[in-house]
């Protein structure tokens, strides 16, 4: 068997990739084992302009937000359903100083900050909260549980997927080609996650293993048309009175499971700060694929040409996922430039050795 390229892992950037190539009319095979601990099944799809105790504009919000809400309503027509909804955030600030920082962003109009949609008594009656209120937008949640299995979905429909571990022992990279278990294909696209800091050709990399832990949680009569952030938790409506709380950014950690520290300290500060009953559904735990520097790691192997990598989105995976997949794409088929920040040729001599 022959194919354009194979794709490994069928998260948020495999999915990104195996959309743009399909849309070039290129064969390719992704591998991927549907583990559920994932950091793409495990997240809460979040897209935010704004972020730190500094309130700052994120990283290519400009340009992103405007592309992620085409690209992502293009995929759900593609796909037969609706991925991604604007749901601005509520912000309610832990401290003082993070209460200026809004003030202050709001006296240099920012474009992404303002004062809440929703009156202060109205939000009190459901909230416990000592200082004011503000609120981001355009903020987008991505049904990402969702995505991935519609489009996995597509992709069994098209025999375009091996659901399997993929075991590179079993890699053969020639000069112009790869072949792996009887198939033969042009390019081998590294696109799943953490793993990829084991790889031979990866590891290298200045990856960041990053965990984030979360509740799901059911809460009635809770308003679904906002997400609501404070200090580190976000809840974030899903579907039938679920929410998605979370997360954390642990750098030290002993196990990637769940742990019951987590779960403690989230129900102690919910019951701090909601008004209405809850209870726990279900406690996700993965980790992400973070980077020394914050940005993504995309293209080929400075000596194996046919090697690639759609890697190290971190947090900010459902905006980052989709522009860099398309640029990717784009100069794989038409050799334009990738971003010299995101481009894995920065790491040329780190991965030379």
């Amino acid at each position: 068997m022959t194919v354009d390229y194979i794709i490994i892992g069928q998260g948020i950037c495999g999915t990104w990739l195996g959309y743009y190539l399909l849309k070039e009319n290129k064969s390719f095979i992704v591998y991927d084992n549907n583990y559920l601990q994932s950091a793409s099944n495990a997240a809460g799809g979040l897209i935010n302009p704004v972020t730190g105790r500094r309130v700052v504009t994120t990283w290519m919000a400009e340009e992103l937000l405007p592309f992620v809400w085409k690209e992502y309503n293009a995929l759900g027509d593609a796909l037969n359903m609706q991925c991604i909804n604007q749901k601005n955030i509520l912000v309610f600030p832990s401290a003082t100083d993070l209460q200026q920082a809004f003030i202050e962003r709001i006296k240099q109009q920012n474009s992404f900050i303002q004062p809440p949609s929703v009156a202060r008594e109205t939000l009190h009656t459901i909230f416990n909260f000592p200082f004011d209120v503000f609120e981001i937008s355009p903020c987008y949640v991505i049904k990402m549980q969702a995505l991935l299995q519609s489009f996995r979905a597509h992709l069994k429909e098209k025999n375009a997927l091996k659901e399997e571990v993929f075991n590179e022992d079993e890699l053969i990279v020639n000069k112009d080609c790869i072949e792996y278990k009887g198939i033969k294909a042009g390019k081998i696209i590294y696109a799943g996650g953490i793993n990829a800091a084991q790889s031979s050709y990866w590891k290298n990399l200045p990856f960041v293993q990053n965990k984030g832990q979360a509740l799901v949680v059911y809460i009635e009569g809770l308003d679904t048309s906002y997400i609501y952030k404070f200090g580190h938790l976000t809840l974030i409506p899903l579907k039938d009175n679920k929410w998605w709380v979370g997360s954390s950014n642990e750098l030290e950690f002993a196990t990637a499971a769940p742990t019951d520290d987590f779960k403690t300290r989230t129900i102690a500060s919910l019951k701090s700060i909601l008004k209405k009953d809850f209870t726990v559904a279900d406690h996700l735990s993965a980790l992400r694929p973070a980077t020394v520097e914050r940005r993504p790691f995309a293209g080929f192997h400075p000596q194996y040409k046919s090697v690639g990598i759609l890697n190290g989105m971190g947090s900010k995976g459902c905006s980052l996922a989709p522009w860099f997949a398309k640029q990717f794409v784009q100069n794989m088929l038409l050799d334009e430039p990738l971003d010299p920040l995101a481009d894995v040729s920065r790491f040329a001599k780190v991965l030379a050795r």
